[in-house]
């Protein structure tokens, strides 16, 4: 499967190719800018650019479209209302005073720090979970979303001049 995706990718432009990646739950911003910048040697202000616009299509979808689907999820996939009810309950007793004093500020550092399970897909879930109204969460998301690029940008570069000075 993982063969069948880097084939279908390796046919694709460049950019084209940067965008998908950072608009990939997990990888995001962190895998698009290094691969962008180093594997597809784009300038550099096109490897911000189109790593934010991949990142920012889900950001811009997922806080708009998870209560929609909520109700039918639970509805008619088994075992979810439980399951969402669960996960509701366990947030609200660990996280919820401390989250929702911070708000959209919090969420947007929580996103704007590179490491693994933090970024637009697991900021998005968050702020629906904190129930974080759109009009707060979506620019908090985006503003996240630019500081990690910029982070992630001087990361890339410093680390692989670093490398070549070393080597």
């Amino acid at each position: 499967m993982t063969d069948v995706i880097l084939t279908w990718l390796r046919a694709l432009p460049p950019e084209l190719t940067t965008l998908i990646i950072a608009a990939l739950p997990i990888v995001e911003v962190r895998g698009a800018v290094p691969v962008a910048i180093e594997l597809f040697q784009l300038p550099v202000a096109t490897a911000m650019l189109l790593s934010f616009i991949g990142s920012a299509v889900p950001a811009m979808l997922l806080p708009v479209i998870l209560s929609p689907l909520e109700a039918p999820v639970r509805k008619y996939v088994p075992y979810m209302d439980e399951l969402f009810t669960w996960i509701t309950k366990h947030v609200e007793r660990r996280y919820t005073e401390r989250y929702r004093a911070l708000g959209a500020i919090g969420l947007t550092v929580f996103i704007a720090i590179p490491l693994p399970v933090t970024g637009v897909w697991t900021g998005s879930l968050a702020a629906w979970l904190f129930q974080l109204p759109k009009r707060f969460a979506i620019p908090a998301i985006m503003i996240g979303t630019a500081i990690s690029t910029l982070i992630v940008t001087a990361t890339t570069l410093s680390g692989f001049a670093l490398l070549r000075a070393v080597l």
